[in-house]
């Protein structure tokens, strides 16, 4: 009997030790969170957009979470998204990176747009939280004293360099250029930006005609315009920053009679173009949006917008690309660090080229017109509307010289 109890209380004592050791196993594997702020518009005329961003942000992170996440200093840690709405507001977008910082204690930030980044990035920057953002909407929200914020949306001018690029190819006859533009903070910065690339490709650009923001019936801008007697009229940012209101103005343009070309840089909804443009007025709309089943396209984009569509039931904005070009490879550059210094992330990210999904090497550039490398190339492809359908049959050269230091 003696014998009996000794041995069971020999058993108890293995079987407690081994789920020890168990346990204390499985703590030692498991892997810690670091949290990533997705701050965007979620509510109101940018809600289209930072649908978008936030999709591409969390599918950004869910890849890497399926590799495992990111190793820093040999702790594994996974991706944790939290998510806010900036609601494309300044005093909002300030709230809400002050909440990510002082409270969630986040060392990542994307998503971020206009009036809501121009209210964050004091609080990241002051932080030395690495933030996305789409494009500066001033010209001082880049430059060497703000180093911890990149931009994944282009080089403004890029924008236009691909439509304008495009018209010069296929309709060099067409010479005059009238821009119609939501007045909004960031309309300076578009509106250098197509005087810019008008003039480097010999177009004349002979004025803007501002709107206010939300407007349904641009027909009195659209008599002045006319008045011009334009070969094109750029729409500029407004598919950006009023959505399906851009889709809207095209419509009006064909019903004034206007039969010359029309160029979208900045994109509303998909398919917004389609739904509310009559077909016979969808010509000669040249635009960057995307045919991503077009030959021309490159199997990454193309595969990443299958996923997309498989994934939320939507068509994916060109935004949703920008977006996971670069925070992907972000998570692939932590994975492998030795610190929690967000500083020595800046600047190693600041140097770090990866292979991008347009098909080209991904690296930052921008000194030449910024004084720092912080924005990053995105797709050029070029899309028409024939017959009323979208079709993408080019790429467009980038101007290197605008955009990157020569050595």
């Amino acid at each position: 009997m003696k014998k009996r109890t000794t041995l069971m209380l020999t058993v108890v004592i293995l079987i407690t030790q081994l789920a020890g050791v168990r346990a204390y196993a499985q703590k030692a594997v498991t892997p810690k969170t670091l949290d990533i702020g997705i701050a965007t518009p979620l509510t109101g005329p940018a809600a289209h957009l930072g649908t978008h961003m936030k999709n591409a942000a969390l599918m950004a992170i869910e890849d890497q979470n399926a590799q495992g996440g990111v190793k820093i200093g040999g702790q594994n840690y996974l991706l944790n998204p939290i998510i806010f709405d900036s609601k494309k507001d300044a005093a909002v977008g300030k709230a809400v990176a002050e909440q990510l910082v002082y409270e969630k204690k986040v060392k990542v930030v994307a998503g971020l747009f206009i009036d809501d980044a121009i209210g964050a990035q004091p609080v990241l920057e002051s932080n030395k939280v690495i933030s996305f953002f789409v494009n500066p909407a001033t010209r001082d929200m880049t430059g060497p004293n703000k180093p911890y914020t990149f931009f994944f949306g282009g080089p403004t001018p890029q924008f236009f360099n691909t439509v304008v690029a495009y018209v010069q190819k296929f309709y060099p006859n067409a010479k005059t250029v009238v821009t119609m533009v939501p007045d909004l903070p960031n309309t300076p910065i578009f509106l250098n930006s197509v005087q810019m690339i008008c003039k480097l490709y010999g177009l004349n650009w002979v004025g803007a005609e501002k709107f206010p923001f939300g407007t349904t019936d641009f027909s009195p801008m659209i008599t002045r315009v006319l008045a011009k007697n334009p070969d094109i009229i750029d729409t500029n940012s407004t598919g950006g920053n009023m959505g399906g209101l851009c889709a809207q103005l095209i419509k009006q343009l064909r019903q004034a009679g206007y039969k010359g070309i029309i160029v979208v840089p900045a994109l509303p909804p998909p398919g917004a173009v389609e739904e509310v443009v009559p077909e016979q007025y969808r010509t000669l709309i040249i635009t960057n949006d995307i045919d991503w089943e077009a030959p021309i396209v490159s199997d990454p984009y193309r595969e990443l917008c299958r996923r997309y569509v498989k994934k939320y039931n939507v068509i994916p904005i060109d935004v949703v690309g920008q977006l996971y070009n670069v925070t992907k490879p972000f998570y692939e550059f932590l994975n492998g660090q030795d610190t929690l210094d967000t500083t020595k992330w800046m600047e190693g990210f600041a140097n770090y080229r990866w292979k991008g999904i347009f098909g080209f090497e991904s690296y930052w550039i921008g000194k030449p017109m910024f004084g720092i490398n912080r924005m990053v190339f995105k797709a050029s492809w070029a899309s028409e509307y024939f017959n009323g359908k979208l079709e993408t049959r080019w790429q467009a050269p980038i101007p290197m010289d605008l955009f990157v230091e020569k050595k």
